[in-house]
């Protein structure tokens, strides 16, 4: 089975429930973000980068190369 993740670029933060997900993170007090669902509001308790591993499959060659993004 596959995993896919949509990225959308014009969103200014992704959010992790996991602490280990951080390759760095800056804990802090900062705001509530509000969700799509409206009943149920984020607090932000750190802030920091996370690198995402990914296929990228070129179907024209056969070929996959392995890939690193920073959010």
């Amino acid at each position: 089975m596959a995993a896919f993740m949509k990225m959308n670029s014009s969103i200014s933060a992704y959010f992790t429930l996991f602490k280990s997900d951080f390759v760095n993170m800056t804990p802090g007090n900062y705001s509530w973000v509000e969700t799509e669902n409206s009943k149920a509001p984020l607090f932000i308790v750190a802030f920091g980068t996370v690198l995402i591993e990914h296929k990228i499959f070129d179907p024209n060659k056969e070929t996959t190369k392995v890939a690193v993004l920073k959010l």
